[in-house]
């Protein structure tokens, strides 16, 4: 995953399989499951920027999801987008320029 998000990743299920003595692959978590992981990983990173800098624009807020996450521009506006979605981030009431932490 060169290029790609590693929050977007499949999540692959192993078990232990007793008859082959080995574990064995069950194939993929299910979407739903990878969503849910990559919100939470992305609240625990919010968290984290907000605690330095309670606003932020968002060419800061896009800079800090480059370096702490180590992907392109382009991921780290997705995962703005992913965050303003779920509400992870909001923009601030008293002023449109700045992005606050969302009620988490």
């Amino acid at each position: 995953m060169r290029d790609g998000s590693p929050l977007d990743v499949p999540i692959m299920q192993f078990a232990w399989d007793r008859d082959a003595g080995m574990h064995a692959y069950l194939g993929e978590k299910p979407k739903e499951a990878r969503e849910k992981r990559k919100e939470d990983e992305l609240v625990s990173i919010a968290k984290d920027i907000f605690t330095r800098k309670q606003f932020l624009t968002y060419v800061e807020l896009c800079g800090q999801l480059q370096e702490l996450l180590d992907v392109k521009e382009r991921t780290a506006k997705s995962y703005i987008r992913f965050m303003r979605e779920k509400e992870i981030i909001l923009k601030d009431p008293s002023n449109q320029s700045y992005f606050i932490i969302g009620i988490l």
